[in-house]
């Protein structure tokens, strides 16, 4: 049996419109992941559009000039397969997970939603009622909504800054003029690519998508945005909850920096997992939490890093006093060779977890076309977190964890006479 990471796996076509064609065939499985992602998502929108792109992922499967909602529902359920779509930042993804026996199927149906939507009003108005109780779900959920109100408060009057759900107030007024005009802006060939992963060989699937999507050309708009800038602070939003919510963030790195691998392993070791310092100090030492991690937000020119913590207000000084004590402590003595050793077994075999799944595979597929224009295999990829050395995750250390770069957001039973006296200069 084929290696799982064998480069010769991944095969690149670009159609006669210029639809980008990514493919990784695995012959040992009996699935298809198959992805259409557009280039195109919340950051494009100027601020009267707020929202746009997420309620247009939503139009999309409402129906088209041959199918209804419940047309395309049936199509999928009818060969057991799946069938979603999100919207995130910078990119849009339409996908279908099936047999691989029902690939032409899959390929027909996604592009039947993408070039044929109608995009009727009753459907416009209806589908933002859907969009403003997912909004309402986001504003009862304190874990998500904390997160939207750390890139608003640390990337202000950016488009990164915003939700990708938008607004309700600017929802509300999209009509299907604007809509239609954003879409046929946006969907263009150029910031098309297909993806798929599964047991399709790659000339199968270029003749399952080619036909489909003859005759579609139209230019596409260029992307122009700077890059944000990170503006420090503590913000106190106050809510009643059970909880406080805390997110403690610093300037990280863009998802194509040199130094990402760096950042993976800083990451892994602060708190991306159950053996790291935050969750061994802060949950399993001083019992402050429940729910404690780091994470990063990385975008094609841009980055954060962050350490969340949710927890009771009577232990809101004490966790934000250990989040400071192990952002000190990784400054003066830096990561040891044992942690620096499990981050890498972690991550790497976190990687190789990933490969069980064509969709995770799809995903990763896209995400390296859309980010790099090429294909790292998985191999290249264990190489690189190999190489990561001690001393590269020290300099990151020293430059993203810098205190006079510190943006703090709390949402919950506080204010500002809850702060440890260390957070006094950044109020």
């Amino acid at each position: 049996m084929a290696s799982p990471s064998r480069a010769e796996a991944y095969r690149k076509t670009a159609l006669p419109n210029g639809i980008r064609v990514v493919t990784e065939s695995l012959p040992w499985v009996r699935s298809v992941a198959v992805g259409i992602w557009v280039e195109t998502g919340s950051r494009v929108e100027p601020l009267e559009r707020g929202g746009i792109s997420h309620l247009i992922e939503h139009l999309v499967f409402k129906g088209t000039d041959t199918r209804s909602a419940e047309d395309i529902a049936r199509a999928i359920d009818s060969v057991g397969g799946q069938m979603d779509a999100f919207t995130a930042k910078e990119h849009t993804c339409f996908y279908v997970s099936v047999l691989d026996e029902h690939l032409e199927m899959a390929a027909e149906l996604l592009a039947d939603v993408l070039l044929r939507s109608r995009f009727a009003p009753g459907d416009i108005e209806r589908e933002k009622a859907v969009v403003f109780q997912e909004i309402k779900m986001v504003e009862d959920t304190p874990d998500d909504l904390v997160h939207d109100l750390f890139l608003e408060k640390a990337w202000p009057g950016h488009p990164l800054g915003r939700p990708i759900l938008g607004r309700r107030d600017v929802v509300a007024v999209l009509d299907r003029d604007t809509i239609l005009s954003h879409f046929h802006a946006e969907y263009a060939p150029a910031h098309v690519t297909v993806a798929v992963a599964g047991n399709a060989e790659h000339a199968r699937v270029v003749d399952a998508f080619a036909s489909h999507f003859e005759g579609f050309t139209r230019p596409a708009v260029q992307h122009a945005s700077a890059a944000p800038t990170l503006l420090p602070g503590v913000h106190m939003v106050s809510k009643p909850l059970e909880q406080v919510q805390v997110v403690l963030g610093f300037p990280g790195v863009s998802d194509t920096a040199p130094e990402r691998y760096a950042l993976y392993l800083l990451n892994d070791i602060m708190g991306g997992s159950m053996s790291s310092r935050l969750f061994q100090e802060v949950r399993e030492r001083q019992g402050l939490v429940y729910s404690v991690h780091s994470g990063a937000q990385q975008f094609r020119d841009s980055g954060l890093l962050y350490l969340y913590a949710g927890t009771e207000a009577g232990n809101f000084g004490k966790v934000l006093k250990a989040f400071l004590h192990e952002v000190r402590a990784l400054k003066k003595d830096g990561v040891t060779a044992d942690e620096l050793a499990r981050a890498k077994d972690h991550l790497k075999g976190n990687l190789m977890l990933s490969l069980e799944s064509s969709s995770s595979r799809m995903n990763r597929l896209a995400r390296q076309e859309l980010r790099f224009g090429a294909f790292h295999s998985v191999d290249e990829m264990l190489t690189q977190i190999d190489r990561v050395r001690p001393d590269e995750v020290e300099a990151l250390i020293h430059r993203v964890l810098d205190e006079e770069q510190l943006c703090l957001v709390t949402l919950g039973p506080v204010d500002k006479r809850n702060l440890p006296r260390e957070f006094g200069a950044q109020t």
